[in-house]
C-alpha cells in the first residue's frame, strides 16, 4: 500500500461514491479507507455498502449515522429530518447489511503512523465535532498516531503541531514532513458542507508523505431525482447543489 484513498461521510450517495473511486484510481490510489457515514440522508445506502465493500478497503470506521442504522436505537440525538433518513434507512438495510454496519470499529490504524476515526480521537464513541483550532488541539492529545484522519463535520481542513504550536489549515495539498504531527479532516463524498457540491476525498501517499485534498464531480441531479423518489425530506435534495 503506497496511496490510501481516504473516504468518509457517503451518506448514501451512489453517484458521489462511484465518480470519488474512479477518481482515485485515475490518480494511483492502490488502497481505499472509509472514516465512517456510509449511510444516511442519502437514496442508496443498500448500493454504497456494496460498492464500498466490493473495494476492500484495509478499513471501514464506525460513523454516527451508521451506528444508528444498524439498530433500533432510540433517535432523540438526531433532528427530525436526520430521524425521517434514519428511520428509511433501517427499512432499505437487510440484516446481514445492518449486522456489517454495527460490527465496525471506532478506530483503525491501517499503516504506520496512521490513525483513522469518524469524529475525533477523544471519546470517538461520544462522535464530538473538531471544527476549531481548540477542539484540533484537545483532540491531538488523544491521537495515538503522528498522523490521524477524521471526518463527522463534512467540512476538509486540517491542523498541524510544530512543536508546541498548533496550526488550522484549509484543506489542500500538504507536505507531513512540515509537521511533527497532523489531525486532517477528509472532507465528505456524499454531502459537503464546505459550499462546494463536489464530492471530497483525500489522498493520503506514504510512500512520498504528502496529502492531497481532491474534488470529483458527480450527477447531483440524479442523485437529488432518487432522494425525492425515495419520500425522503426535499432539503436532503436540495442541500447537496449548496455544498451546505
Amino acid at each position: 500500500m503506497r496511496k490510501l484513498a481516504l473516504l468518509s461521510d457517503i451518506h448514501g450517495n451512489l453517484e458521489a461514491l462511484t465518480a470519488v473511486v474512479a477518481q482515485a484510481r485515475a490518480v494511483g490510489a492502490d488502497a481505499f479507507a472509509c472514516l465512517g457515514d456510509v449511510v444516511g440522508y442519502g437514496a442508496d445506502p443498500v448500493a454504497c455498502c456494496d460498492l464500498l465493500r466490493s473495494l476492500a478497503p484495509v478499513a471501514v470506521i464506525l460513523g454516527n449515522h451508521d451506528a444508528y442504522a444498524a439498530d433500533d436505537r432510540d433517535l432523540d440525538n438526531f433532528n427530525s429530518m436526520a430521524q425521517v433518513a434514519t428511520l428509511w434507512t433501517r427499512r432499505q438495510l437487510d440484516q446481514e447489511r445492518r449486522t456489517w454496519l454495527a460490527a465496525l470499529p471506532l478506530q483503525a490504524a491501517p499503516a504506520p503512523d496512521v490513525e483513522l476515526v469518524h469524529a475525533s480521537p477523544s471519546e470517538p464513541a461520544a462522535w464530538n465535532y473538531v471544527r476549531f483550532t481548540g477542539e484540533g488541539a484537545r483532540a491531538m492529545l488523544d491521537q495515538k498516531a503522528r498522523l490521524c484522519f477524521y471526518g463527522h463535520t463534512h467540512v476538509p481542513m486540517a491542523f498541524r503541531r510544530v512543536g508546541d504550536a498548533i496550526e488550522q489549515l484549509p484543506g489542500g495539498d500538504y507536505d507531513l514532513a512540515s509537521g511533527d504531527a497532523w489531525l486532517v479532516n477528509v472532507g465528505s463524498v456524499g454531502q459537503p458542507r464546505d459550499g462546494d457540491w463536489r464530492a471530497a476525498w483525500t489522498l493520503l501517499d506514504i510512500a512520498g508523505q504528502r496529502i492531497t485534498l481532491h474534488r470529483a464531480e458527480y450527477d447531483l441531479q440524479a442523485c437529488q431525482a432518487k432522494i425525492l423518489a425515495a419520500g425522503l425530506p426535499p432539503r436532503l435534495a436540495e442541500r447537496l447543489q449548496v455544498g451546505r
